[in-house]
């Protein structure tokens, strides 16, 4: 399970390690905080201020993670704010606290 804050990034570490140049490993040294939290399937990173999650979107889809800007979403990770995801996903469950895989 992964909590809610500010500006969540969350992606499975299935994809990470599946597409991500260096895996998890790496994309922990990408996160320009130590925001970094993980839970047996998902990770995840926050960010206070929409300008660094807008970077961090950018710098994950250089580096490989699918980010269609124009229409604004990711079939790789979500976005969440405190009023929701800014795009829905087939693979990602949510309430108003916290995300879950979906299992099946």
């Amino acid at each position: 399970m992964i909590l809610f804050e500010f500006y969540q990034f969350v992606v499975p570490k299935r994809v990470l390690e599946q597409k991500y140049p260096g895996g998890l490993e790496h994309f922990k040294k990408d996160i320009p905080n130590l925001t970094y939290s993980e839970d047996g399937e998902l990770a995840s990173a926050r960010f206070l201020k929409l300008d660094e999650i807008n970077s961090f979107v950018d710098l994950v889809a250089r580096k490989g993670l699918h980010f269609h800007r124009l229409e604004f979403y990711s079939n790789d990770f979500c976005v969440f704010t405190a009023v929701g995801p800014w795009w829905l996903s087939e693979w990602l469950g949510f309430n108003n606290m916290a995300c879950l895989l979906k299992q099946g």
